[in-house]
C-alpha cells in the first residue's frame, strides 16, 4: 500500500482561487496562481503516484485567529496533488479528513498532507 505525504503553505479558500472574466468563464486569481507557486516550492522529491482509491488527512495550522470554514480549504490543496501527478484524479480520495492541528504538531500557516491507498 503505497503513501505520500507533503507540508504545504496554508491554502487559499476556494471563495479566492478564481474569478469570473467578461467573456464568459473563469480563471485563476493571482492570490491563488501565488500560492501555486509556493506549494510547488514545498513539492517534496519523489512524487508517488497512488493508484485507486485514496484516504487523505489534512492538518491545517491555523495562520491567524480569524474565524475560517475549514471545508474551503480543500479544494487547492486536491487540484495541486493531481497537477504534480500524485492523484490522476482527486475524486480518487473516497475518505478525507480536515482538521485543525495543535500548536505542538504543525506550525501556524501550514497545511500537512497525508494520503494513503485504501486497502
Amino acid at each position: 500500500m503505497k503513501s505520500f505525504s507533503a507540508i504545504l503553505p496554508f491554502p487559499p479558500s476556494v471563495n479566492n482561487l478564481f474569478r469570473n472574466i467578461a467573456r464568459g468563464g473563469r480563471v485563476k486569481t493571482a492570490k491563488y496562481c501565488a500560492w501555486e507557486k509556493q506549494a510547488d516550492a514545498a513539492m517534496p522529491s519523489g512524487i508517488v503516484k497512488l493508484q485507486g482509491e485514496v484516504i487523505a488527512v489534512y492538518v491545517l495550522g491555523r495562520p491567524d485567529r480569524r474565524r475560517r470554514d475549514i471545508a474551503n480549504t480543500e479544494k487547492a490543496v486536491g487540484d495541486t496533488l493531481v497537477r504534480w501527478g500524485v492523484l490522476e484524479d482527486d475524486c480518487q480520495i473516497v475518505d478525507i479528513r480536515l482538521r485543525w492541528g495543535r500548536a505542538d504538531e504543525i506550525k501556524p500557516g501550514e497545511c500537512r498532507v497525508e494520503l494513503v491507498e485504501a486497502a
